[in-house]
């Protein structure tokens, strides 16, 4: 229901006491039966909104133009496709607040739907599109407006879509008298998962003269009025799984995209990481082709499982070990308990390589550099019967190195990594009371 509700209710109880219970002055007892009907009211809200979904939007829409004699400029009767006030956003696009209204800019943002799907007791469903909408200062002013076009002239989301202007990128644009404009970043939702990113940024200057509007062909096509700005996608991106902009310190930028790896028993992810050019895009100059990912490795889609030894199939147990391979002592110590007893008592977690280079020019040199680890891939040869009788089997994963500076190994410090794999009886263990450990691994880097 949501703390809010939990709260009201409470208060609503307080004042019903106040009202029937101990001997009060009549005035104290008139503040709290007023009180009371506030509260009663809000919550009859609360309940209509939050549990019999009722959308209070429409009714608002009809009361203002009652209030305002419909002289209000609605967008919904310009946008088609837009059903819902929710789907109307001011934002400030350009980083141009004026002192007097810091708080908000005097951009609109309009999400609208297409190729629209009528469901019963439902709202629209089908694709959205958007669009901003900004004065242009001129006399008589008129709206201009921008359509947020994607990569592909793609959609920006199937099920929701959100809107942040966030100055995530440091660049000096040219096309904009070298201004550092932020970016109206649109994150689309698929069944609650974020599953695309489009990033915006304004571009170009405003002129010093407005020009009339003309709509006749045959008027010189150089002093008809066209738009000194245009909105440039900068960014787009997909994930079959998920999308996640890094909102960490000093790291605003960096894009990580998980793709499912097709028909997976284990739930593996193939994971993409990007950043901006130097041309403060993530798109090369004049294209609509991404630059290529920083890295990109073997990930787990919902995330590593609680008790990593007690998994299904022993690749989990693979990819675990290698992705707690960290400088972080307390990830070491998680990924030392991956290990059989005797794998234990033969590997030093502090020293051993595990297969990874030990070349004088790797990233990784027997784990003096070693910040992390990148599984690129991972094959295991699936039997059902073997695994459900915790058989001894093999997992080959091919990995590299990345140091603190986040220097990856190149091609050939690669590592082809076989494990040996053991199951050992656990009682305790859930469900079947084996675990995977990993117990032994020949490399290609190193020398048998």
């Amino acid at each position: 229901m949501g703390l809010e509700l939990i709260i009201l209710i409470i208060f609503w109880v307080l004042l019903f006491y106040l009202i029937v219970g101990p001997d009060l002055p009549d005035l104290v007892e008139q503040f709290s039966f007023v009180g009371l009907l506030g509260i009663s009211a809000a919550l009859v809200y609360l309940f209509a909104v939050r549990v019999l979904d009722w959308n209070p939007n429409p009714l608002r829409v009809d009361i203002a133009r009652i209030l305002t004699y419909d002289r209000e400029i609605y967008l919904g009767d310009v946008v088609p496709g837009l059903y819902d006030l929710d789907d109307i956003r001011r934002i400030d696009a350009d980083g141009e607040n004026t002192p007097a209204d810091p708080e908000e800019g005097d951009q609109w943002l309009a999400f609208y739907r297409y190729d629209v799907v009528s469901r019963e007791n439902a709202a629209p469903g089908g694709p959205y599109g958007a669009a901003i909408y900004e004065p242009d200062g001129c006399r008589p002013p008129s709206l201009l407006a921008f359509e947020l076009v994607p990569a592909s002239y793609d959609y920006l989301g199937q099920d929701a879509v959100e809107v942040l202007v966030d100055n995530i990128i440091k660049y000096e644009d040219p096309l904009s008298d070298g201004r550092d404009r932020p970016e109206v970043i649109i994150t689309g939702r698929t069944r609650e998962v974020v599953t695309d990113l489009n990033i915006f940024r304004k571009v170009g200057i405003k002129q010093d003269q407005c020009l009339p509007w003309r709509r006749d062909a045959s008027y010189p096509a150089a002093l008809q009025l066209t738009s000194p700005f245009s909105y440039e996608n900068i960014g787009s991106f997909r994930g079959s799984y998920k999308v996640v902009l890094s909102k960490g310190k000093g790291d605003l930028s960096t894009v990580n995209v998980w793709d499912s790896g097709g028909f997976e028993r284990s739930q593996l992810t193939i994971r993409k990481q990007y950043r901006p050019g130097e041309n403060g895009s993530y798109f090369r100059s004049g294209t609509q082709e991404l630059w290529d990912p920083v890295e990109y490795s073997l990930d787990f889609g919902p995330g590593e499982p609680d008790q990593v030894p007690q998994v299904y199939y022993p690749e989990k147990a693979v990819l675990a070990f290698y992705l707690n391979l960290t400088k972080d002592k307390s990830l070491l110590e998680e990924a030392k308990t991956y290990l059989s007893p005797r794998a234990q008592a033969t590997y030093d977690m502090r020293t051993d390589p595990f297969g990874l280079s030990t070349a004088p020019d790797s990233v990784a040199r027997a784990r003096g550099d070693l910040a992390r680890v990148l599984v690129l891939e991972i094959g295991y040869e699936a039997d059902t019967v073997a695994e459900q009788q915790h058989l001894e089997r093999t997992v080959e994963v091919t990995v590299v190195g990345v140091n603190k500076n986040g220097r990856i190994d190149d091609e050939q410090h690669r590592c082809r990594v076989t494990w040996q794999i053991i199951g050992i009886s656990n009682p305790a263990a859930r469900p079947y009371g084996c675990e995977w450990r990993l117990d032994s691994y020949v490399s290609s880097c190193q020398p048998q």
